[in-house]
C-alpha cells in the first residue's frame, strides 16, 4: 500500500483552510496547511509535497512572490503549484502562470468539483499563457511588486516614526526616573519638611513645566490641611484648608494615588472651587492627585494640585506626577518619625543615664547590704557553731577531769584503768579534731585563710570540715545521718576552695530534697581522676526530668506536669563551677534515691 499524496495549502483564512481539509482528506490525502507565505515557504522545503494549493493575497509576501520564490529553490522546481484566488481578471491568471504557478482554481472553490480540479492536476493538467502575453504579464507582475515594495516602505518609514516617538518619550523618561532616584537619594538626610517640600516640588514643576504647583497635607494636630505654593519669587504659605473644605471633601472620596486630569477634571464638582483658590486656571490643563494616610486609617493625607498651559499630559507624565508625589508623602511620613525616633532616643539615653546612676548607687547599696548580711550570717554562724562546740567542749572538760584522777593517783594506772585512760584521750583528740575542723571552715566562711584564691587543697579535709559547718550552720538537720567512705589514696588538688564549698551544698540540698534516712558521701580515685559520690536513700527522681537536670535557669522553665522528686537547683550551678577544673557531673539512676558523681582531673 503506497503513502498518501502530500499537499500543502498556504491560506491565510482558517475557514477556507477546512474547507480544503475536509474535501481532501476524505478523498485520502495527506494535508498540511501554513497560514503565512514565508512559512509557507519554510514548511515546503520540509514536508516536499506533490501539491502546494497557494492563496495569493497572503498578510506578509503575496502569492505571486511565494510562488516566484519556490521556484527558485531547485529542489522545489518539479514541485505543482496551483493558485488558489478571487481575482477573475485575466492580467491576474497571466501573473500567477508568469511566476511559477502551474494552474489556478477560482475562488470561492467549488466543494462538488474541487477534489476534480485538483486531481486533474496532479494527473498532468497544465495551464499556459497565450503566445506573446509574456512580456505583458511580467510587467504587470512587477508592477505589482514594485506597489508592494512601496507599501511596505511607507509603512516601514511610519513604523520608524513611531519608534522614534517611543525612543523620544523612553528616553525622556528614563531622564525623569533617574532625576526622580537621585532626587530621593539627596532627600533622605533631610529632616526639615518644609526643605523637602520644596526641593521635590521644585524639580516636579521643572519636570512636567507646570504654571501652578501647590501641595496641602494635614497638620499634625489633624484639625485642617497646611498648603505650599510655588511662586515666581520661590515657595509661600497658603491660608490653610478646612478639613469640611469641598474641594478637600472631593478629594478624600478618590481611591488613593488616583491622577485625576483634563476634561475629567473640569468636568468635576470641585473645578470652581480650584480655581477660587488658584489651584489652576480657567483654560489651563489641571491635575490632581490624592493621597491616602499610611497609618491604615484611610485618611486623606493630602493632595498635590497643578496646571500649565494647554497640553495634554502623556501617560508617562501622569505617571511622574504620581510618583513624585508619593516620594514626598513617603519622605514627609518618613522625616517626621525618625525625628520622633531621634527625640525618644534622647529621652531614653537620658534615663539611661539616670537608671546608671542609680544602678551604681545601688550596688554600692547592695555592698554595704551584704557586707552587713555578711556580719550578721557570720554572727549567726558563730552562735550555732558555739552551739555545736557545746558537745566537744563538754567531753573535753568530763574527759580531762577523768583523765586527772587518773594521772593524780600515786601509783601508775591499773592495765584496766590504762584502757580507760586511752579511751580518755581519744575522745579528748575527737573533740579537739572537731573543734579544730569547726574553727578552719569558720575562717575560710569569715573571708580569712585565702578561701577566694587558688591554693593546694586536701580535698577530704576541706570536705570534713564543711560538713562539721553544715551541721552548724543548720543545712544539715539535727539527727541526719551522714556516713563518710574517704577511700582516695590521693585528695590534693589545686583549686579555689569557696568553689568546692559551694558543690558540696548544692550536692546535700540535692539529697535533702529527697528526705533521706540517710547520705553517704564517698571519694575514689584512679586513672588521674578523683570522684566525689553523694547518694542518699531518699526519694527517686523522675527519669523524664534527667534530661534537664544541669540546664541552666531551671527557675524560669516552668514546672512539668509530672509528679515526684525534682533534680536539685543547684546542679546546674555545679556544671558552671566545675567547668573551669574540667570536671565533670553525672547522675546515675537508681531505684531509689538518687547518686550525683562529680569527677575532677588530679594535674
Amino acid at each position: 500500500m503506497s503513502d498518501p499524496v502530500r499537499i500543502l495549502c498556504i491560506e491565510d483564512n482558517p475557514m477556507n483552510w477546512r474547507l480544503v481539509q475536509r474535501l481532501l482528506s476524505q478523498a485520502g490525502y495527506e494535508m498540511h496547511w501554513a497560514a503565512e507565505g514565508l512559512k509557507g515557504c519554510e514548511l515546503a522545503l520540509r514536508l516536499m509535497p506533490a501539491l502546494i494549493l497557494l492563496d495569493i493575497n497572503l498578510p506578509d509576501l503575496s502569492g505571486f512572490e511565494v510562488a516566484t520564490k519556490l521556484r527558485q529553490n531547485p529542489n522545489l522546481a518539479d514541485t505543482l503549484i496551483v493558485a488558489l484566488t478571487a481575482k477573475s481578471m485575466r492580467h491576474d491568471r497571466e501573473t500567477a502562470l508568469v511566476t511559477g504557478c502551474d494552474g489556478f482554481i477560482s475562488k470561492p472553490i467549488d466543494p462538488f468539483v474541487f477534489v476534480a480540479q485538483v486531481e486533474a492536476y496532479l494527473g498532468g493538467q497544465r495551464d499556459h499563457l497565450e503566445l506573446g502575453r509574456e512580456k505583458a504579464a511580467l510587467r504587470q507582475f512587477s508592477q505589482q511588486v514594485v506597489d508592494h515594495l512601496e507599501v511596505q516602505l511607507r509603512e516601514a518609514q511610519e513604523s520608524n516614526r513611531k519608534l522614534l516617538e517611543v525612543q523620544g518619550q523612553l528616553e525622556q523618561r528614563s531622564h525623569s526616573l533617574s532625576r526622580l532616584l537621585s532626587l530621593s537619594q539627596d532627600i533622605i538626610p533631610l529632616r526639615d519638611a518644609q526643605a523637602i517640600l520644596t526641593r521635590v516640588l521644585e524639580q516636579l514643576a521643572t519636570d512636567l513645566r507646570f504654571e501652578h504647583l501647590c501641595c496641602y497635607h494635614l497638620h499634625d494636630s489633624g484639625a485642617y490641611f497646611q498648603g505650599l505654593a510655588r511662586t515666581p519669587e520661590g515657595f509661600a504659605e497658603t491660608p490653610v484648608l478646612p478639613m469640611d473644605h469641598p474641594l478637600a471633601a472631593w478629594a478624600s472620596a478618590l481611591a488613593g494615588g488616583k491622577v485625576c486630569s483634563g476634561a475629567e477634571l473640569r468636568q468635576s464638582s470641585c473645578w470652581q472651587q480650584g480655581i477660587e483658590l488658584k489651584l489652576w486656571s480657567p483654560l489651563a490643563q489641571p491635575l490632581l492627585i490624592p493621597l491616602r494616610s499610611r497609618s491604615g486609617s484611610d485618611q486623606l493625607w493630602g493632595f498635590l494640585a497643578a496646571d500649565r498651559a494647554p497640553e495634554a499630559y502623556q501617560p508617562f507624565e501622569l505617571e511622574l506626577a504620581a510618583m513624585h508625589t508619593g516620594l514626598l508623602h513617603v519622605s514627609l511620613e518618613n522625616a517626621g518619625l525618625i525625628t520622633h525616633l531621634e527625640e525618644t532616643s534622647r529621652a531614653l539615653g537620658a534615663s539611661y543615664e539616670g537608671i546608671e546612676a542609680a544602678y551604681v548607687e545601688l550596688k554600692a547599696a547592695q555592698l554595704a547590704l551584704g557586707a552587713q548580711n555578711q556580719k550578721t550570717a557570720l554572727g549567726g554562724l558563730f552562735l550555732n557553731m558555739a552551739r555545736r562546740l557545746e558537745g566537744p567542749v563538754h567531753s573535753l572538760r568530763e574527759e580531762s577531769a577523768a583523765l586527772a584522777e587518773f594521772m593524780d593517783r600515786p601509783n601508775l594506772p591499773a592495765p584496766a584503768e590504762r584502757v580507760e585512760c586511752h579511751r580518755a584521750m581519744g575522745e579528748i583528740q575527737g573533740a579537739l579534731d572537731q573543734v579544730d575542723r569547726l574553727v578552719r571552715a569558720m575562717l575560710r566562711r569569715a573571708g580569712h585563710d585565702r578561701a577566694s584564691s587558688p591554693e593546694w587543697l586536701n580535698l577530704h579535709d576541706l570536705l570534713e570540715e564543711e560538713l562539721e559547718l553544715s551541721r552548724a550552720a543548720g543545712l544539715l538537720p539535727v539527727g541526719q545521718q551522714v556516713v563518710l567512705e574517704l577511700a582516695a589514696p590521693v585528695d590534693r588538688l589545686f583549686g579555689v576552695s569557696a568553689d568546692f564549698t559551694d558543690v558540696l551544698s548544692h550536692l546535700l540540698l540535692h539529697a535533702l530534697e529527697g528526705e533521706p534516712e540517710r547520705i553517704t558521701l564517698r571519694t575514689a580515685s584512679g586513672e588521674g581522676r578523683f570522684q566525689i559520690e553523694v547518694e542518699d536513700d531518699g526519694a527517686p527522681i523522675d527519669t523524664a526530668l534527667l534530661a534537664a537536670a544541669f540546664e541552666p535557669f531551671p527557675a524560669l522553665r516552668p514546672e512539668p506536669m509530672e509528679t515526684g522528686r525534682r533534680p536539685g537547683h543547684g546542679l546546674s550551678a555545679c556544671v558552671q563551677l566545675l567547668n573551669a577544673y574540667g570536671g565533670t557531673v553525672e547522675i546515675l539512676p537508681r531505684d531509689r534515691g538518687s547518686r550525683v558523681r562529680i569527677s575532677l582531673p588530679l594535674e
